[in-house]
């Protein structure tokens, strides 16, 4: 297909599948509207963007009933597979609970470690994780609910693939304040301003966490908080899998960039996992695909010989 960015040229176009990766932030109703319009054309959709939507039976009804409603009508598929990558939090889990016995508790610990340099968008870091807010300030992604809206659907995915029944889904956060102003890539955070924070999701059953999320935020002159558990690598950003049971299990994960690759490792993972998609997607049967894909049929055909 020639690129266009007439969206009518495409729906003309009568492609198998859309891949839909623009950004939902601030703009959900309009990525539901845009998946939407796919979907009622009978185009099937595979997209990061619909970030509830990675395991529908626990989304919610704003995201989930119009999608379902049009997959229906347009007889097409749709397949979210998240952008934390999706199957990060997703796939591997099952993964690595396949050789699981006893669990008592699983969580992923996630890093996001040196965010000015990492992911130096001035308006994600101050206005929606609340880098550089003062004391008391309630990040946007904690008061709205994103957290709870993105995440719940993982946790709530994992505990169900476990057999273990959720009471409620709980989320605690704290914010770590400046000792003194810190100078970043994208400028001063001034002192008693929050430089950090940590939250975690969990899924309760009697009274206790058994399927956790936890994710940890710094820019890179932050100072680490005794009271964190620190990455398996000392200052090196990426996920850490703890599984406590018999056996305990820990899995320690990186997303490196390839020599002279610019592009962030986690972005391009991120896209290689819907793009890897399309093909099962289009050979599904109509309507929401329930649960994370897996298995050959959403791996990389780009394996070098």
């Amino acid at each position: 297909m020639t690129a266009t960015g007439d969206v009518t040229e495409v729906l003309d176009a009568k492609p198998d599948c859309v891949a839909y990766c623009a950004t939902a932030v601030r703009r959900e109703d309009e990525v539901i509207a845009d998946i939407v319009g796919y979907l009622d054309a009978g185009i099937n959709v595979v997209t990061i963007s619909a970030i509830p939507m990675v395991y529908p039976e626990a989304a919610p009804a704003n995201w989930r009933e119009p999608i379902e409603r049009a997959a229906e009508k347009g007889g097409a598929t749709f397949y979210a597979t998240g952008c934390e990558p999706g199957f990060v939090s997703l796939n591997l889990p099952t993964a690595l609970l396949a050789g699981a016995g006893v669990v008592n508790s699983y969580r992923m610990d996630e890093y996001a470690l040196d965010l000015d340099l990492a992911y130096p968008i001035w308006e994600v870091l101050h206005e929606s994780m609340g880098f550089g807010k003062p004391d008391g300030h309630v990040p946007i992604r904690i008061a709205v609910g994103k957290v709870n809206n993105d995440w719940e659907p993982v946790v709530r995915y994992v505990a169900d693939t476990l057999g273990v029944g959720v009471d409620t889904v709980a989320l605690d956060w704290e914010a770590i304040l400046a000792p003194h102003d810190l100078d970043t890539a994208l400028g001063v955070i001034p002192k008693d301003t929050i430089c950090a924070h940590r939250w975690q999701l969990s899924a309760i059953h009697d009274e206790r966490p058994v399927v956790s999320v936890q994710y940890f935020a710094t820019v890179t002159a932050t100072p680490w908080p005794e009271s964190w558990p620190r990455p398996a690598q000392p200052g090196r950003g990426g996920m850490v899998f703890r599984v406590e049971g018999s056996p305990n299990m820990t899995l320690d994960l990186h997303l490196d960039p390839t020599p002279g690759d610019t592009t962030n490792p986690g972005v391009a993972a991120t896209a290689m996992a819907a793009i890897n998609a399309i093909p099962a997607v289009i050979d599904a049967p109509p309507g929401l695909v329930p649960a994370p894909l897996s298995g050959p049929s959403i791996v990389t055909r780009q394996t070098r010989r």
